[in-house]
């Protein structure tokens, strides 16, 4: 009978430990974004790709902003259909010690839903809409069928992060333009 006891107080002990350790192990690493979209003097560079070569959708939006080094990372899907979007995928990274959050969505060209509508509506007028009872700021494209939504907490008082997330924006908005022909 003390054996078992013995045996049980170890067995505990072992898986204590182990989940102390499972714990403590980072569950996810942030990639980092090393290149930078500035020169020194803040001025943008172009990107290398043009977007009229990619796929006029979400899919091809992705593929440019990697092969442009605008993000790094794997992609995650989104759960779009709760803002009416076709498509959507978010990445995260880091950007000059800034953690960055970039999500592109793609919406119907044609019977589009109600709740789409909305949050294109709101965008275009307010340039965010709400969502779980928060105001989440967007931009949209110029026709509606893409919305990009940048967060980064240095993008307004970082010279750098400011530059990156402009030189993101205009990458969108070029990728849009081409889409659209």
């Amino acid at each position: 009978m003390k054996q078992i006891k013995k045996l049980t107080a170890l067995a505990l002990a072992v898986l204590l430990c182990l989940s102390l350790a499972a714990c403590a192990v980072q569950q996810t690493a942030t990639e980092t974004l090393e290149t930078s979209s500035t020169t020194e003097d803040g001025e943008a560079v172009t990107a290398d790709q043009d977007p009229a070569d990619y796929e006029a959708d979400i899919q091809g939006m992705c593929a440019y902003f990697e092969d442009s080094k605008l993000v790094t990372g794997e992609k995650v899907q989104m759960s779009y259909d709760v803002i009416g979007a076709v498509n959507g995928y978010k990445y995260t990274y880091t950007y000059n010690g800034s953690n960055v959050q970039l999500e592109l969505y793609e919406f119907p060209t044609e019977n589009i839903p109600e709740t789409a509508q909305a949050v294109i509506d709101a965008v275009r007028d307010t340039g965010s809409f709400e969502i779980l009872d928060s105001t989440v700021p967007a931009t949209l494209s110029q026709d509606g069928r893409f919305m990009i939504i940048y967060t980064d907490g240095k993008a307004d008082g970082d010279d750098v992060n400011k530059a990156h997330k402009a030189h993101v924006l205009a990458c969108f908005e070029s990728f849009s333009e081409a889409a659209g022909q």
